[in-house]
């Protein structure tokens, strides 16, 4: 099985790296690229919107040889994985959720997004040069992976990057995603913290008919679980 992993905001495909390990042991061909925007080191992000994202993923599993794939997608990976999905149903198996928003056509991120936290992230936007978003450490970690070690905790620290505001305020647009045929699944985190859970089920109650799979886990699971979500998406991908 060809797998293509999709990250979410504020870090890049370096993140699915024990997952990655685990699938390629299974024997499945496994890519997980950093979006375009994620990049580290210095990067102007200030035109990269969900498209620009998109539009650089499906060029990338091109170039990466593969024709037929699972797409999954974690948190703010879930629109992007949607949106290569629509563009090409033929060649997508499966897509696979992980505590991933799912967006109806319209809508962006930030829709879906406690009221608070899209203020947060557009202040902080709009004290960027480049209309991006960067996060404390401190705040990335107390919210998405609380259950780190110290040692974890701080090789993440210091590899978190900005991420395009761009990305959570450009809305989709879906014609066939929900009516091509694609399979779907959804693997929730049991120990995230987030946002409640009632969101990531609203998420997934907008797929039709998904296989539900619990993986322990923040949501950064990838991270702190790497071991058993792996399994998650093997189970979720069977």
């Amino acid at each position: 099985m060809k797998i293509v992993l999709v990250h979410g905001g504020w870090q890049g495909g370096w993140a699915w790296d024990g997952v990655a390990e685990q699938l390629s042991a299974a024997g499945h061909e496994v890519f997980a690229p950093t979006l375009r925007g994620q990049e580290d080191g210095d990067v102007d992000r200030s035109g990269v919107t969900l498209t620009t994202m998109v539009d650089d993923l499906i060029d990338r599993i091109e170039r990466h040889g593969f024709d037929r794939f699972v797409l999954v997608g974690h948190s703010g990976g879930g629109p992007v994985i949607q949106l290569v999905a629509e563009q090409q149903p033929e060649r997508v198996e499966r897509t696979v959720f992980v505590d991933a928003w799912v967006l109806s056509d319209g809508e962006c991120i930030n829709d879906l997004l406690p009221d608070e936290l899209v203020g947060a992230v557009t202040a902080l936007a709009g004290q960027s040069t480049d209309n991006s978003v960067t996060l404390p450490p401190e705040m990335f970690l107390g919210a998405f992976m609380q259950d780190a070690d110290e040692t974890l905790a701080a090789s993440v620290a210091a590899r978190i990057v900005p991420s395009p505001l761009g990305w959570l305020t450009e809305p989709v647009r879906l014609t066939r995603f929900f009516t091509s045929g694609v399979p779907s699944s959804y693997v929730f985190l049991q120990q995230d913290q987030a946002v409640p859970k009632t969101a990531y089920e609203q998420s997934a109650h907008r797929l039709a008919d998904p296989r539900i799979v619990e993986c322990p886990g923040s949501h950064e699971a990838m991270l702190t679980h790497p071991v058993e979500l792996a399994k998650a998406l093997l189970e979720a991908t069977a």
